[in-house]
């Protein structure tokens, strides 16, 4: 797009993503997904093959995590004010170079170049906060929660993907592959692997992606006026043209508070930490507990994400039936949440956790995070209404980037105690802000209606508005 005007280059009706820009939303969500994962295997190896101590193997993941976080909200700034491809195409960029740094670093014996190649990328993985973006402009209410479903879906196979793949890539250490500065193994092959996944994405965004419906201003005067309305509603029109448009912190008022978007942001925040804090636990439990290895490891994390996948495919089912809203989907999730933490409290707190109270625990958990995370979502975005798309999905994407930061920290410093009670507890204590909260914020949980229908409404009051014209000059020809 060669304009600075969102509006002025080509783009998409507002009847949902076509299926070209469907395909590229979802391949880059599963392609961060693979770059969240796919050197999880391996980083603590390569972090000690470069000098490196745990404490760096931390700042080198938590760095990834706080460079994305931080940048959500530019990118989503970004795309409300100008062609949406730009941030796209820079963040693929940005990522193609982070993930290349990753992989040099070998080669260079540079703890630095690793650290700064996974900062670097953090910034470019913000991209996946311009995919909910899009859907959250080009498409209506009722389509949101399925595309957004089958986007947290991508994500998920990728996740699950990116370790499956490093599999493969352990048989690069049976051959010799290394000259000079240039070194290829196991553990640098991620870092190659993923730039060249940020390059293809680069180019297929810049050639085949559509833009979508220009960013509605949230200004009342958006609406336009009949030319014939009677001398009873001009004054009505008026009233509507002469309204300012709200300021930052007043729409910020009205999403967060006076619509609750802030319950939204909560849950959120619960689904990312519990997940990662999930993720960090778990391996070092069974471990010592029950003497597994990586393959019995890899057997639980597939288990894990056939639960995720299972409770994606339940939202995109209730989303269908006219009879389940999505507090209602909220609700049933909470229910599953609630039953993981009265396993947990009951048989998981002790020194020792029974291998039934794991399984149970953590499927309960995860169906509950994954069930609840895209209606609440979902409803977030109609929330937004008019106001500036890209910077409010940022803000979800702050927070849940937050809590993704804060969930491994503290479950690795709780699992230095001899007991598992702390990590239990205060786990538990996180979860139970969001049932203790809903009841007051319960009828405010619903879709709002987007631009579509007021625009439909507008409409209607045109006709009427002629009609109404039409009778009173065949009242005056009568007379």
């Amino acid at each position: 797009g060669g304009s600075g005007d969102p509006a002025s280059v080509t783009a998409m009706p507002s009847s949902g993503p076509p299926k070209c820009v469907l395909f590229l939303l979802l391949a880059s969500t599963f392609a961060m997904g693979i770059e969240y994962a796919i050197l999880m295997p391996t980083v603590w190896k390569y972090v000690q093959s470069v000098g490196g101590t745990k404490t760096h193997l931390g700042l080198l993941l938590a760095g990834f995590s706080m460079t994305r976080t931080i940048s959500f909200l530019i990118v989503g700034y970004w795309s409300d004010r100008r062609p949406m491809r730009e941030p796209f195409v820079f963040s693929f960029i940005l990522g193609a170079i982070g993930s290349l740094l990753y992989g040099v670093a070998g080669g260079l014996n540079s703890l630095g170049v690793m650290m700064l190649g996974r900062l670097v990328a953090g910034i470019g993985a913000a991209s996946t906060t311009l995919n909910q973006t899009y859907i959250a402009r080009a498409a209506s209410v009722d389509q949101r929660t399925k595309l957004l479903s089958l986007c947290r879906g991508c994500a998920v196979l990728g996740i699950a993907s990116g370790p499956v793949l490093n599999l493969f890539l352990l048989k690069l250490d049976d051959s010799d592959l290394c000259t000079g500065r240039f070194c290829l193994n196991s553990m640098t092959s991620s870092g190659y692997v993923m730039a060249v996944m940020n390059v293809l994405l680069c180019l297929l965004f810049t050639f085949l992606f559509v833009e979508p419906p220009p960013q509605v201003s949230s200004r009342s005067a958006s609406y336009h006026r009949p030319e014939d309305v009677g001398a009873i509603q001009e004054s009505k029109y008026h009233e509507i043209e002469e309204m300012e448009e709200p300021s930052a912190l007043q729409a910020i008022n009205i999403v967060i508070c006076q619509r609750a978007g802030w319950f939204c942001l909560m849950i959120n925040f619960v689904t990312g930490f519990e997940m990662t804090a999930l993720e960090t636990a778990v391996t070092p439990i069974t471990a010592e507990q029950y003497g597994w290895g990586t393959q019995e490891n890899s057997y639980l994390f597939g288990a894990i994400t056939v639960i995720a996948i299972l409770a994606i495919v339940s939202t995109i089912v209730f989303d269908k039936q006219s009879c389940c809203s999505s507090r209602l989907v909220i609700l049933l999730a909470q229910v599953s949440l609630g039953i993981a933490f009265a396993v947990a409290l009951g048989a998981c707190g002790g020194a020792d956790i029974p291998l039934w109270g794991l399984f149970t625990f953590g499927g309960f958990l995860v169906y509950g995070v994954v069930l609840q995370a895209t209606p609440a979502l979902g409803v977030y975005s109609t929330m937004i209404g008019d106001f500036d798309k890209g910077v409010f999905m940022g803000y979800s994407q702050i927070v849940l980037g937050v809590a993704r930061i804060l969930g491994p920290l503290f479950a690795g410093v709780t699992l230095e105690f001899h007991t598992h009670w702390l990590l239990m507890a205060a786990a538990c204590g996180v979860y139970a802000f969001t049932p203790v909260s809903f009841p007051f914020v319960w009828k405010k949980i619903v879709k709002h209606a987007d631009k579509e229908t007021f625009s439909q409404s507008e409409e209607s009051l045109s006709v009427d508005s002629q009609q109404l014209l039409r009778d009173q000059t065949s009242d005056f020809a009568s007379a």
